[in-house]
């Protein structure tokens, strides 16, 4: 039987859907690398951070990650307008802006570090994979980033934006979702799931065989 290396870490995220979605993709992605990923409590799982309170206390939370050994931190922001640009200038600037909110944490430990910012937010992500579950028709290649997110939030929960609702659309849209299609539908998930299958390539390296 082959051995499974075991993958602690942390998620510092604003809402409830992206607890649902992250975790249920890291698993997925991290078993076909023969890794089984367990997120830590840290975080703010059950409540509606926002992303003004993800900036203040991510370097406090990456920082309790650390001293208790947790391989991987996740963290991650809306972007909350479009980005249509071909260089997504905003987008960098949001990346950079988390980045700096880490301190010296990113300095020291970056390259146990991944961050994200989907264009507009989680949901627009979502919508593009929504069609695997019969929740929405097919969305063209970066055809989703221009819709308000209050128009996707009515598409995918159908009016019910209750915590356990966007939990349970957010999984099942996740655990059926071909992540190298999203990756070539957004491009702002193609940055995030260029970090975390980086990441697990260079951990394999790091474990027992």
């Amino acid at each position: 039987m082959k051995h499974e290396n075991r993958l602690e870490y942390t998620l510092i995220a604003e809402g409830y859907a992206e607890y649902a979605f992250i975790p249920t993709y890291l698993k997925l992605i991290s078993s076909q690398y023969g890794v089984k990923a367990i997120r830590s409590r840290i975080g703010f799982k059950g409540g509606d951070a926002g992303k003004s309170k993800v900036l203040k206390e991510a370097a406090d939370f990456c920082s309790l990650a650390i001293q208790q050994n947790h391989q991987l931190i996740i963290v991650g922001v809306d972007l909350d307008v479009a980005d249509h640009e071909p260089e997504q200038a905003k987008h960098a600037a949001e990346c950079k802006i988390i980045l700096n909110a880490l301190g010296e944490n990113y300095k020291k430990y970056g390259q146990q570090i991944v961050h994200f910012v989907p264009v507009q937010a989680i949901e627009h992500w979502l919508s593009y994979q929504a069609y695997k579950t019969g929740v929405a028709s097919r969305f063209a290649v970066n055809g989703v980033e221009g819709k308000p997110q209050d128009e996707l939030k009515r598409l995918l929960y159908k009016g019910n934006n209750s915590g356990p609702n966007m939990d349970r659309i957010a999984q099942a849209i996740a655990e059926r979702a071909d992540f190298d299609e999203l990756a070539k539908q957004s491009r702002s998930f193609a940055h995030f799931h260029k970090q975390v299958t980086g990441f697990l390539n260079q951990y394999n390296k790091t474990q027992p065989s």
